[in-house]
């Protein structure tokens, strides 16, 4: 009974990811947090993830950096244990990335004094490219959205900042959590 359950709801989540198209003007269907916005603004994530208006995919990436960094963070462990609940539950706004739901940019090796952000970065717009790239019937540009708490503005490595230029060409959005978070809320 459980195992019908479960397979009626993944199906339920298959179907719904494959009706929703972006129109003009409108917020990304789907919104993917990297872990600092997790751990900072986990109460705006609960907002958009129980909106029933966004599916809200956890990377891998976000997972193992949450996973380094609950033993110094509070915030880490507030959010993995909400993860978990919600993840147990069948939350169908929100669920983790699944194996096969990668695609790779140029493959590279990570160097010893690589910024740990950056490296995370790469997995999530590893994932973000998987739902961006998914249907070939219209313009997947601003299907997705990875949601950050940097001021997108603001001194950032070098290299983070021309990834995050990099992913915008690629039709990936990339925002300020409280930003996006006021946007939903002025479009009720």
């Amino acid at each position: 009974m459980r195992d019908m359950a479960q397979l009626r709801l993944q199906t339920e989540v298959q179907q719904l990811e494959g009706s929703i198209q972006p129109s003009e003007g409108s917020l990304s269907p789907y919104i993917v947090p990297d872990a600092e916005t997790l751990t900072n603004h986990l109460n705006l994530v609960k907002q958009l993830a129980s909106s029933a208006r966004f599916i809200v995919v956890i990377p891998k990436a976000v997972i193992d950096t949450l996973d380094m960094s609950k033993k110094t963070q509070q915030g880490a462990r507030d959010t993995i244990k909400y993860l978990e609940r919600e993840f147990h539950k069948g939350n169908r706004y929100l669920r983790a990335q699944k194996e096969n739901e990668v695609v790779k940019s140029v493959k590279r090796k990570k160097t010893k004094n690589e910024d740990k952000r950056v490296w995370s970065f790469y997995g999530i717009l590893d994932c973000c490219r998987y739902f961006a790239h998914q249907s070939s019937e219209y313009d997947s540009s601003g299907m997705v959205t990875i949601l950050t708490s940097y001021k997108i503005e603001q001194t950032l490595p070098e290299i983070l900042h021309a990834l995050i230029q990099n992913t915008r060409s690629e039709g990936i959005n990339v925002e300020n959590v409280t930003v996006f978070h006021a946007k939903w809320k002025t479009q009720g």
